[in-house]
């Protein structure tokens, strides 16, 4: 795949406010953490343009 193709690679997380943190001391610029029914994603971008986003489902 070149490139920027691959979208929204899901990375699920046990703390998605901990990964967050450790991402935006990184250096990464990510969204916020968004509640969608009681599961939470935040998103970003890695360095060759491929969109990834991190799950965090609080009961598994």
């Amino acid at each position: 795949m070149p490139p920027g193709t691959p979208r929204g690679p899901h990375l699920v997380v046990a703390d998605i406010e901990t990964a967050r943190a450790e991402l935006v001391e990184r250096g990464v610029e990510i969204s916020e953490v968004e509640d969608l029914g009681g599961v939470f994603y935040a998103y970003f971008a890695d360095p060759d343009g491929n969109t990834w986003c991190l799950q965090h489902m609080p009961w598994r």
